[in-house]
């Protein structure tokens, strides 16, 4: 029973629907892999502003879990091409400040002391 058991295909707006089981994994590593694939796989295939609960519907939830789940090959697939869009998108918005970078603006002022912080 341990593992994690991934959801998606909810909606909480207009429309309230529960979430879809897409499957169980065991280790943390494989459900990044199946979440990935599976967002890689909405970002071919949703249309213009369609949520994904309407894609989910349209495409069918048998045929993700069936790509997702079940094809290794196209898991994979999935997956490699999110990671590799994402070295063109993805910005850390803390890499400069964990890099030193404005470190100037946030020195202490004065240094007091607990003694002296205590009269």
């Amino acid at each position: 029973d341990s593992g994690y058991e991934i959801h998606f295909a909810g909606a909480a707006g207009l429309d309230i629907k529960g979430t879809e089981v897409l499957g169980l994994v065991k280790t943390e590593d494989e459900a990044l892999e199946h979440i990935v694939a599976l967002t890689q796989m909405y970002r071919e295939q949703g249309r213009y502003l369609e949520r994904i609960y309407k894609w989910a519907k349209r495409i069918g939830i048998e045929e993700i879990k069936r790509q997702i789940m079940e094809d290794d090959e196209k898991r994979k697939a999935y997956y490699d091409r999110f990671v590799f869009s994402q070295k063109f998108a993805q910005v850390d918005p803390w890499s400069e400040r964990v890099s030193g970078k404005d470190k100037h603006e946030f020195r202490p002022m004065a240094s007091v002391g607990f003694a002296e912080a205590a009269e």
